[in-house]
């Protein structure tokens, strides 16, 4: 039997999870899981919201708030290194934890390489100012996680790859365990069963345009299904998101839906979702989304290869830029899907994480 935590958790999360029409960004999808995990096991919590992730506007709340009344502060997000060294020298026996859904090091960098290389006029003044402020971001973010993490108890990065070939060069592998995401049943119940189409879907932000990284996914998607030309003439090709401000030019096949309220019911009619660009850390929440919709993912090779072992029979490898790659991607969406409840194993491995980080036992 586990005894409960008696402590309360002190839950801080960016002001996004409270937007409505940031329901479905990767990261509140993340963090509700926080909070049904809080919910389902009992433990007493309080949630924090940090307007503009700030660590001037956090410290300043927790300077007029009783932490000693919290066992715990979960920190979603390495970027409060001046409220973190306070709880630390004010109120040293508070465990911290934080999460981290990105090796933003990386994760930056990339922005800068993929935003470089799509630019039309990347050598321009303008194009190099711009690109830049990636490179900024990546130094920044990489001096963030180096302070928080070794402020912190435990950093909870979200896949194997980012403990293995980040957190471990920066703080002592005992104090860094994997996180996996797993879609919230506040979402989950969305899923309803229906007849699949031939249909693929690429899925964008829900913010108005897109960043660098899921632009590159879009441009793939619209070379790739240009060079289909009339092959493949039973599937139809779908994007969703709020484009109106982006200049970009789709082939005749694909469709756009603009900004959705859900992207579930479309991807609960599809076979296939695609997500083809190799830049980005973290993980892509998507991927589980279109699982446990019954769809495929059509993922690139290094991507793939980043993935958590239990997606992968869910993955079809995509050569990017390869026409025949693709259509054989499509081809093998009609096999029939693999069994398994990827959703509830991830759920049970993130339950049993927390479970030993924060109750007593």
């Amino acid at each position: 039997m586990i005894k409960m935590s008696t402590r309360k958790v002190l839950h801080m999360i960016p002001d996004s999870v409270v937007v409505t029409r940031e329901n479905y960004l990767g990261s509140t999808k993340d963090i509700r899981g926080r909070t049904e995990y809080f919910l389902t096991r009992g433990i007493p919590f309080d949630e924090l919201v940090v307007e503009h992730r700030s660590d001037k506007y956090l410290l300043e709340k927790f300077k007029s708030t009783d932490l000693g009344q919290y066992g715990t502060l979960f920190f979603e997000l390495a970027l409060y290194p001046e409220s973190m060294t306070y709880v630390r020298n004010c109120f040293p026996d508070i465990k911290l934890i934080t999460r981290s859904i990105n090796a933003d090091f990386y994760h930056w960098l990339h922005h800068f390489w993929v935003s470089h290389k799509n630019s039309a006029n990347r050598y321009s003044k303008k194009s190099l100012e711009y690109n830049s402020q990636y490179i900024k971001n990546a130094v920044n973010r990489l001096k963030l996680d180096i302070i928080c993490a070794r402020l912190s108890d435990t950093i909870l990065p979200i896949v194997d790859w980012e403990k293995e070939y980040y957190w471990k060069f920066l703080i002592p592998s005992k104090k860094i365990q994997t996180l996996p995401y797993f879609l919230p049943h506040v979402y989950d119940i969305e899923m309803l069963d229906g007849p699949k189409k031939d249909q693929c879907v690429c899925l964008m932000s829900t913010a108005v345009g897109t960043s660098p990284l899921l632009h590159d996914a879009l441009l793939n998607f619209n070379k790739l299904v240009e060079k289909l030309g009339t092959r493949c003439p039973k599937w139809a090709f779908i994007v969703t998101g709020d484009l109106s401000n982006q200049r970009i030019e789709f082939p005749n096949r694909v469709g756009c839906t603009g900004f959705l309220e859900t992207p579930f019911p479309l991807l609960v009619e599809s076979r296939a979702m695609a997500l083809l660009s190799n830049y980005g850390f973290g993980f892509k929440t998507k991927l589980i989304d279109a699982v446990q919709a019954g769809c495929y993912a059509l993922v690139p090779k290094k991507l793939y290869n980043r993935l958590p072992e239990e997606i992968k029979p869910f993955c079809i490898v995509v050569k990017l830029g390869s026409r025949r790659s693709f259509e054989s991607g499509l081809e093998k969406c009609a096999q029939p899907f693999p069994p398994g409840h990827l959703n509830a194993r991830l759920k049970e491995r993130a339950f049993s994480v927390l479970d030993e980080l924060i109750l007593d036992r």
